[in-house]
């Protein structure tokens, strides 16, 4: 896996949605794409080396659109760029980890597979072979001054809740080559992680301490899975300001501290169910 180069998210409404990461976190919009083979019409929004692909669908035959009526938009997959796609499929076959593709997919001037999310704590990942033949708008689709400061400028984190902790880092590490941190106690959010970077953006494994923490108690409501994407931004204090200028419900009004690190999280109510965190600083826990 040379880096997570694609996130994608189940969306209701795509143009609604773009203009939200456009003009709010400052995300590069391509144009529309054609529906696709899954029936979704989608577009990709770049922040930083990151593609975020929205999907909607376009009929009520779509798969996804299943997956929007009952969680409305939702975190869909992590995507990995790999070199050689049927290589990358025949690595996860001899380490027994199950195929939603046992052969590529191409689309858009890509080869790519799914795994099925089953073993992988209810994470689908996605492998790409190749770039996406997109046209990317200069700027926002409605121009908009987003000062630079306020910016996400790249994607830090995707966090995954999960129940056995060693259990899914073992996994990834041996599936995916990564090296994860040792395990480290988050007292605030009462909660275990370890920290698997794939090129420059760590998965973030979370485990809760108690059977009534955060991460407890949102496994026990939706179940193991994505929880947040988390970005780093220059100036905590005017991106918060600018997240309520733009009427962006927030968790947290003010910053926490951890580490070295000034932290707050965005509620899913101001991007229509997907959760992020902001992030001001680089953790400790890598060398930089």
């Amino acid at each position: 896996m040379e880096r997570i180069s694609e996130v994608g998210v189940a969306v209701r409404n795509l143009e609604a949605t773009t203009r939200l990461y456009t003009q709010v976190l400052g995300a590069t919009a391509s144009e529309i794409m054609p529906v696709d083979q899954y029936g979704n019409r989608a577009r990709v929004c770049r922040i930083g080396s990151t593609d975020f692909r929205l999907m909607e669908p376009a009929t009520e035959a779509s798969p996804l659109a299943q997956m929007v009526a009952r969680r409305g938009d939702c975190l869909h997959h992590v995507g990995f760029q790999v070199p050689d796609v049927e290589e990358a499929i025949d690595w996860m076959k001899r380490n027994q980890v199950r195929m939603i593709d046992e052969a590529p997919r191409a689309e858009d001037g890509v080869r790519f597979a799914f795994i099925h999310p089953e073993p992988f704590n209810n994470v689908m990942y996605k492998l790409i072979e190749g770039s996406y033949d997109l046209k990317y708008i200069p700027e926002p689709a409605e121009p908009r001054d987003i000062p630079g400061r306020v910016r996400m400028e790249r994607v830090l984190e995707v966090g995954v809740n999960v129940l056995d902790l060693e259990a899914a880092t073992s996994l990834i590490t041996r599936v995916f080559g990564t090296k994860p941190t040792p395990v480290i106690t988050i007292d605030m959010y009462d909660m275990l992680i370890t920290m698997n970077r794939i090129g420059d953006i760590d998965i973030e494994l979370m485990a809760s301490i108690t059977e009534d923490g955060v991460i407890a108690r949102s496994i026990a409501k939706i179940g193991e899975g994505m929880s947040h994407i988390a970005f780093l931004v220059a100036n905590m204090d005017e991106a918060l300001a600018w997240m309520k200028r733009n009427h962006i419900r927030l968790i947290d009004e003010t910053p926490r501290h951890l580490e070295n690190l000034r932290v707050a999280f965005v509620h899913p109510e101001g991007f229509n169910g997907v959760m992020f965190e902001l992030i001001e600083g680089l953790h400790p826990w890598f060398d930089h």
